[in-house]
């Protein structure tokens, strides 16, 4: 990598640290092409992005920004991945590192908060943003259903003394 290639990748780097609130570390040490090809194909699906790193400059871009606290997980044949949906990407990377244990989740950080491996498991857990939605929709309609049935019971409730009286 020649030195204008070299402030290149630290340019881009600062940008993903401006623009995008969560950025995830982690090995792949021993990953084919085909494997990180995989990952990132995947990763383009949910929104997010993969990008692997050189170490060193990756140190210089993070150096003196909001997120400079992540420069202590960038040891060995590191990658980040980023997006600004949290659920979806951490449900990317931990479900590629089950299916392949050559993808070791380090860390990460988001929104300026440090994430320890356990807090990315938490997050992928968490139901995305359209499962969300579709749970608070169904939740809404409830109450709707609920008042139709009580709006229709006392009708049927006079139906059926009605018909009580008609029998005698």
């Amino acid at each position: 990598m020649n030195r204008d290639q070299k402030q290149n990748f630290i340019e881009s780097i600062k940008t993903i640290i401006s623009e995008y609130s969560l950025i995830l570390v982690f090995h792949y040490r021993g990953m084919s092409v085909n494997e990180i090809s995989d990952l990132r194909v995947k990763s383009f699906q949910t929104g997010a992005n993969i990008k692997v790193t050189n170490n060193r400059l990756i140190k210089i871009a993070l150096d003196g920004s909001d997120k400079s606290e992540i420069s202590e997980f960038f040891e060995g044949p590191t990658a980040i991945a980023y997006s600004n949906d949290p659920v979806e990407l951490t449900k990317l990377i931990a479900n590629f590192s089950k299916m392949n244990d050559k993808v070791v989740i380090i860390g990460g950080i988001m929104n300026k908060e440090i994430l320890t491996v356990e807090k990315i498991i938490e997050l992928s857990k968490l139901p995305s943003l359209d499962e969300a939605r579709a749970k608070l929709i169904g939740l809404l309609n409830t109450p709707a259903q609920r008042i139709t049935g009580l709006v229709a019971a006392p009708a049927g409730k006079v139906a059926n003394v009605i018909n009580a009286y008609s029998k005698k």
